[in-house]
């Protein structure tokens, strides 16, 4: 025997049920997510432009090293 639940979706950020016109449950839920998702950014920039500096280091200690 199954209980029937009744139709929901989840909160983005915490998974609680909310009815299938909302994405969160609450206002703080959403305000937590924008700042996940801000921090998220800004550490894929980061890995990004070190990841660029890190290149262009080997690329530079390359022709250095074999121009002498």
């Amino acid at each position: 025997m199954s209980i029937r639940l009744p139709e929901h979706d989840h909160c983005k950020f915490c998974g609680d049920p909310v009815p299938f016109d909302r994405a969160f449950c609450s206002e703080d839920c959403y305000w937590k997510e924008q700042a996940r998702i801000k921090k998220d950014k800004n550490s894929n920039i980061r890995f990004a432009v070190i990841t660029a500096v890190s290149v262009a280091i080997i690329i530079v200690a390359g022709f250095f090293l074999r121009n002498g």
